[in-house]
């Protein structure tokens, strides 16, 4: 499996343009992982590798620019057979076969060893906030994010996770939605008036990533998708309005991997 991706991200690689080259890329990779040697679980991204779900930033991307990015995460498992549930984790690399970081997610580039964080300097890195879509405050009913009246909840990073805004600009999550980039020594983000503080693009450990459902993995995780149900998400990426001339013009392509851990117990 390992050697199937890497030569798809590398075909991709091969295939992208000029123009590609010369952004932020995120892929994604999934890997499904049960108790026992068959795998029952599917982990579907709605969009394909070539058009990165995450996001997709041109190398010109000044100080206060931002992107949003919508993306699905689809278990494609049988309704109502809770061996199919599954809770997931995310992780990220600008290291491996066709990876480059810059100076937008690490400190010490081409070695890739120290990620670049967020903060109110201008050698800042770049910043994401992964959100949840949903039609309730509990964050139980999934929603797609273009819907008017839609709550987002943070995801990542795990400082601040579980703020919240209703969403109540025609559209949703739009860039309308966004007041823009915080100035001063913030590196904040508005969104619907609410103020959200990314974290670093290169995520090393396996981050948590919850879930609308009640699911008990064998990750400890207690939140997760449960069979036939769709997990609305988020991206917003942006570069603090303080960081300084040394991160114009920088190219990164990050590979984000995403891992379902199936339920334990029951029949399989």
């Amino acid at each position: 499996m390992r050697v199937v991706l890497s030569l798809a991200l590398a075909a991709i690689l091969a295939s992208a343009s000029t123009a590609d080259l010369g952004r932020t890329f995120a892929f994604f990779t999934a890997n499904a992982a049960s108790a026992s040697s068959m795998s029952t679980v599917q982990l579907n991204v709605s969009t394909l590798p070539s058009a990165s779900a995450m996001f997709d930033v041109a190398s010109n991307m000044l100080p206060g620019d931002f992107q949003i990015n919508t993306f699905d995460v689809v278990n494609g498992g049988t309704e109502s057979v809770v061996q199919q549930d599954f809770t997931y984790t995310f992780a990220s690399a600008s290291t491996g076969a066709g990876n480059t970081c810059s100076l937008l997610d690490s400190t010490n580039p081409p070695t890739c060893t120290t990620p670049a964080v967020p903060s109110a300097t201008a050698t800042t890195g770049a910043a994401l906030v992964l959100l949840r879509c949903t039609s309730d405050a509990a964050a139980t009913t999934p929603l797609a994010c273009d819907t008017q009246n839609v709550y987002v909840t943070q995801v990542y990073p795990a400082a601040g996770a579980g703020t919240q805004r209703r969403i109540t600009t025609a559209g949703g999550l739009v860039r309308s939605a966004i007041s823009g980039v915080a100035t001063g020594g913030s590196y904040s983000i508005g969104v619907g008036g609410t103020d959200f503080t990314g974290g670093q693009l290169i995520i090393g450990s396996p981050f948590n990533a919850g879930g609308p459902d009640a699911v008990a993995g064998a990750d400890g995780q207690s939140l997760g998708l449960a069979a036939s149900r769709i997990d609305h998400l988020a991206s917003v990426v942006y570069l603090p309005s303080q960081a300084g001339a040394s991160l114009a013009n920088q190219t990164s392509v990050l590979t984000f991997t995403w891992t379902a851990t199936q339920r334990l117990g029951g029949t399989r």
